[in-house]
């Protein structure tokens, strides 16, 4: 089935948010192959895109496989990291954090 207009606008406002969330920019090229893999499904309009074992993943799964391609390893930016259980360190790094510059795991 081909995308209308109106499916293409929201297959591409959810993979800008995936590609934010993940700490990439939203012109970031890894949007580009999202936009062109993603397909909404189910019955609540989940954005997908189906994996090299033919299975539905989500968008942000694609992207941590994408950070790893050699096409784009060297575009992602790798940001400091706080581990979640880190008060301290979550503490003192709170605005970098909310900046997008320092990531939590």
């Amino acid at each position: 089935m081909q995308n209308t207009e109106s499916m293409r606008r929201y297959i591409h406002r959810e993979v800008v948010t995936s590609l934010v969330n993940s700490l990439l920019p939203p012109d970031h090229p890894i949007g580009e192959v999202l936009e062109s893999e993603a397909q909404i499904v189910g019955q609540r309009a989940c954005v997908r895109v189906i994996d090299e074992n033919g299975s539905w993943v989500m968008l942000e799964d694609r992207i941590k496989e994408l950070k790893a391609d050699p096409r784009f390893r060297d575009t992602v930016p790798n940001p400091d990291r706080v581990a979640k259980g880190d008060v301290e360190g979550l503490r003192d790094n709170f605005e970098q954090i909310a900046a997008g510059k320092v990531a939590v795991e």
